[in-house]
Formats: structure tokens, C-alpha cells, sequence
């Protein structure tokens, strides 16, 4: 019954019509298609404890403003855009000193490395994300996208709605922030810090 379901399943281009046409079961099948995208790219922007309601947050900003998408854009990266307008939109809300998130870690560990080396790891991982924290929204977002998510920078102009000089600039001064906070952090200090001859 599953494959009958999925060979009458809409085109892309005629989901995202029904669904701007207001019909209730294209916006869910929209919200089953891509919430798990839309997680994966809260998980470095806000902390693990507000992702399910941010997660929520962004497809009801997607179900008021979905009939303003023009397609001038693929709708992923406008979806995009609508995640990290979002979860800005929550850190600016949120009090909290400490980021809680946590990437999960792999399912299979390496064999080669014993239960010190995994928890140094996840250790280390904790920190990153706590050092995250003291970034901007703004540099945080760039810096996520790009160093940790892979993004180029054309695609986070696109996404961020802004020009490539801008996040290249962004980018820069999140590096230069992060390292100098992780070059004071004992676990972090060793990749931060310059070797000396």
C-alpha cells in the first residue's frame, strides 16, 4: 500500500502549488518531506533542548509565508533561509549561558580507538558547541554553514539573503573569534594554537 502511495505522490512543483493554495494534506506531506532536513540544520543553531520547538516554529513561519515563495529560488534554500531567519530569531530570545546542543555522535565508533579516545572526543565536541555560544548569531550561522555543514559561501549569500562579500567577511571574524577562544581552552588549545619551532 506504501508503493501505491508513493507512485501518486506529487511532483515537487505541484505540492508546493497545493500547498499555497492552502490545502492542509500538501502542507503536511511538505513538513514529512523535509523536517528532518530542517533539524539536521538547527542542530548547531539553537540548543538541543529548544529544537523540537524550533523545528516547529519554522514550519509555521513556512505555513504563513509560503504563499509569498515566488520559486525565484530552489525551495530548499528558501526553506533554508526561513530555518536560520528562525532559529536567529529564538537565540535572540533565548537567556541561556550555556549550549546544550550536541551533534550526535556516529553510530559505529572507530574499533581502533578504545572508550578514552570517545570520550575525549564527545568532551572536546561539548566544548566546541559551549565556545559557539559566545559567537554572534549572525557569525555563528556563517560559520556553522560553511566550516561545519560544508556550504559554500555563494550558498550561504543565497541563503542569508545577502552578498558573498559579506559572509566571507562574517566568516573571517568567526574564525578569528572561535580560535582565539578555543587557543584558551586547554582541551581545544593543541589544533588552535600555532606549532612552535
Amino acid at each position: 500500500m506504501a508503493d501505491a502511495a508513493d507512485a501518486s505522490a506529487p511532483a515537487p512543483g505541484d505540492l508546493l502549488t497545493r500547498a499555497k493554495a492552502g490545502e492542509p494534506a500538501a502542507f503536511q506531506q511538505l513538513y514529512v518531506k523535509h523536517q528532518r532536513q530542517v533539524a539536521s540544520q538547527l542542530a548547531f543553531l539553537v540548543p538541543r533542548s529548544d529544537l523540537e520547538d524550533t523545528l516547529q516554529e519554522v514550519f509555521i513561519e513556512v505555513f504563513r509565508s509560503i504563499k509569498r515563495f515566488e520559486g525565484r529560488s530552489a525551495f530548499t534554500t528558501w526553506l533554508y533561509r526561513v530555518t536560520v531567519h528562525v532559529a536567529m530569531k529564538a537565540r535572540r530570545k533565548q537567556t541561556r549561558s550555556r549550549l546544550d546542543i550536541v551533534e550526535e555522535l556516529p553510530d559505529v565508533v572507530d574499533p581502533a580507538s578504545g572508550p578514552a579516545e570517545a570520550s575525549l572526543s564527545a568532551e572536546r565536541q561539548v566544548r566546541v558547541e559551549a565556545l559557539l555560544e559566545h559567537l554572534s548569531p549572525k557569525k555563528r550561522a556563517v560559520l556553522v554553514m560553511h566550516d561545519l555543514r560544508g556550504m559554500e559561501a555563494a550558498k550561504i549569500a543565497e541563503v542569508l539573503d545577502t552578498n558573498i562579500l559579506t559572509v566571507r567577511t562574517r566568516l573571517f571574524y568567526a574564525r578569528r573569534e572561535f580560535e582565539k577562544l578555543a587557543a584558551a581552552d586547554p582541551a581545544l588549545s593543541e589544533f588552535f594554537t600555532e606549532a612552535k619551532s
